[in-house]
This record gives C-alpha cells, structure tokens and sequence, in this order.
C-alpha cells in the first residue's frame, strides 16, 4: 500500500510504472468512497444521490493490500541473504510509515481540538503506535496501516525460512476468514483484531501474484485483455453487489459477513490485475504518463490526508447550499479533488523532503559506524 520506490533509492530498478497506475487508482477510490460517504444517513448531510455509486471504494484497500504483497516480495524476495537486508528492510519500513504517520496525526489532533473536540489519549497511542488497544484510529483510515505493519513483520519470518514465512502468511490469512465468516466460530473468545481479520488473505494473493509473474512465460497482448476484462467483470460483479448491500435493509449482525463475503472477490480481481500490469513495457506516454507516476507516488499521501479537507467540506458543504442533489457534483468534485490536490501537495513539498533528509542522516550515520 505505501512501497513507493522514488524514495527508496534502489528499489527504484525495479519500478513497475503500470503498477503505479494501479495504485493510484486504488487510492482514488478510497477517496470517492469516503466523499460518498459524506452523504447519508450515517454522513454529513442526510440526502443521498448519485453518488452512492461510489460506495464500493472501500475496495481500494482490498487492491492496495494486493499489491502490498506482491511488491514486497517483488522488491525483497529475492535478496533474501544478502549482507544488510534484514536492517535495511526494517529502517525502509519503518521509515516509510511512521513519520508521514506523525505528520497527519498531528494535523488531525489540531483540527479536532479547533473544532472542539480533542482526541482522547487512547485515540494518540493507537494512531502514532499503529497498535490496535482499541479502534480509535485518528484519521479512521490508519487502520489498514496495522495490517501493513502486521505484513511487513512477518515479512521478517522469510529471513529465516521462506517457507515459514509463507506458511505463517497462509495460516494468518485463512484462519482470520475464517473467524470472521464461520458463525459461532469466535464465540466465548477475545480474539485480536488482526488475528480475527478478513483481510489478512489479501496480502497471500498478492505474495501468489508475484510467484505467478515470476514463474510465466510472457502474455500475449490479447490474452493481457481477456485477464483484464475477466478482472473487471469479477470487480464490477462484487461492486455492484457491495453497493446493494449497503443501500438495502440487511440487519447489523449480518451486514459485516455479508460485505466480506465480497473481500475475495474483488481480491482475486486485484490478483488478475498485478499479474497483468507487472509488466515495465506497460506504460503511458508523456504527460499522462507523468500525471499518473505523480499520483501513483502520492497515493500515501493522499490516502492519509484526505480525510481532512472532506471532514471540513463535508460540514460546509450544506451551509453554503451545495448539499441538495441538484449541486451533488460540484460537492462531490470538491470534496474528491481537495483530497487529492492535498495528498499531492504533501508528498511534493512535506513528505518526500522529509523521507530524502531522514534516509541522508541514517545514511550518514551508517558510514560514520562503518568508518569507526
């Protein structure tokens, strides 16, 4: 979800350009998903419309936890061994998480306390730890950030066996479905968050996606289409499904299983995807091409950050006559384009200076140890 090599030095040989497409899609959708949510009975303002379309977005995090698992092995699996993998792996992470973490808790804290609500102190530890004590994450979306984080230490297993790793991996993954999906399966058990996910799988068929791209001969351009198109069906199929779900009256107890019955589905149709799309010669030309490496560079960021300007346009939005459906788009443009145009901003000018001065101190600080 947030690998991005620009600023991790070499792994930029491996840059797949078609994936950075691929996520920022992925974070795009999140943020439609959200300016929907701004409408609703749960939202901001009552009334929904068309833009109840987007309520599918969620599903941007089903592809970027995909695409999680596929790129870090992409970029690690095979240095497995090599001298200085193992600290650099945990400083790349680590520094690739937690000061843009920092950054937007921060912000989220100030907004709060100007609007009068101040977080709480269990709403700090979660969110700059990443731990789950509690879901009370601040912004909300930094939860998928704790199933990152989860990934990426038992990434750690692969250092010792690759096949602890994979089997730890699969067992997370199919013992979290199931708890969350087997009827009476959790009764009388506290089970942590993360071991009780039904979205832990995903990372699996990311880390299958990158052995499948590995071991195939090179797709033909109309067999690349066919998987395509087969991928957006499946997509389109869960989609649709999702936003029924939501919109129609399913009682609390099932809605959760019902929504997550679908999380397979639009998994295996990010699979067909990656698989697809990891190819370097897969690319746009000139602006475009640009445009969307420039989102697909942002897209932690702009996942991070867009909730801020949505949470203030979503308040301001009907009192300044934008909330009726007849000004539904101009809101919806607002509050979708404020989020991005953020994101970006902060990944130009905060989060990529920010990540280039703390990796040239640890640098520096590694050859002065190398040097004594």
């Amino acid at each position: 979800m947030v690998e991005n090599p620009s600023v991790l030095g070499s792994s930029s040989t491996k840059l797949l350009p078609s994936l950075q497409y691929f996520r920022a899609a992925a974070a795009i959708l999140v943020v439609l998903y959200h300016a929907a949510c701004v409408f609703g009975p749960g939202g901001y303002q009552p009334v929904r419309s068309w833009e109840a379309m987007f309520l599918f977005g969620h599903a941007g995090v089903e592809l970027f936890f995909v695409l999680s698992g596929f790129i870090i092995c992409w970029i690690h699996y095979d240095r497995i061994g090599a001298a200085g993998e193992v600290p650099g792996y945990i400083r790349k992470r680590l520094v690739r998480i937690y000061p843009p973490v920092a950054l937007v808790v921060i912000a989220w804290a100030a907004l709060s306390f100007a609007a009068g609500i101040p977080m709480r102190p269990i709403e700090y530890l979660v969110s700059f730890t990443l731990i789950p004590f509690d879901f009370a994450y601040a912004p909300p979306a930094l939860w998928t950030l704790t199933h990152e984080m989860a990934f990426y230490a038992l990434f750690l297993l692969a250092f010792i066996r690759r096949w602890l790793f994979l089997a730890v991996l699969l067992a997370w993954g199919v013992v979290g479905y199931a708890l969350v999906m087997v009827p009476g399966l959790a009764e009388g058990w506290t089970i942590p968050p993360l071991v009780g996910s039904a979205y832990a799988f995903l990372f699996s068929l990311g880390v299958l996606a990158f052995f499948i791209v590995r071991a195939r001969p090179q797709i033909p351009g109309w067999g690349r289409v066919a998987l395509g198109l087969l991928g957006l069906v499946i997509f389109a199929t869960a989609a649709t499904r999702d936003v029924a779900l939501q919109l129609g009256p399913i009682a609390p107890e099932g809605a959760e299983r019902a929504a997550r019955a679908l999380t397979p589905w639009f998994g295996i149709a990010a699979t067909i995807w990656v698989v697809v799309l990891a190819d370097p010669a897969i690319r746009f030309r000139g602006r475009l091409h640009e445009a969307m490496m420039l989102l697909g560079n942002a897209s932690y960021a702009i996942y991070l950050w867009h909730e801020i300007p949505q949470r203030v346009l979503g308040r301001l939005i009907g009192s300044v006559g934008l909330a009726g459906p007849e000004t539904r788009a101009i809101a919806v443009a607002l509050i979708v384009g404020s989020g991005v145009v953020l994101g970006v901003l902060v990944y130009q000018f905060v989060e990529r200076p920010l990540l280039r001065w703390i990796n040239a101190r640890l640098d520096a600080r590694a050859r002065r140890t190398a040097a004594a």
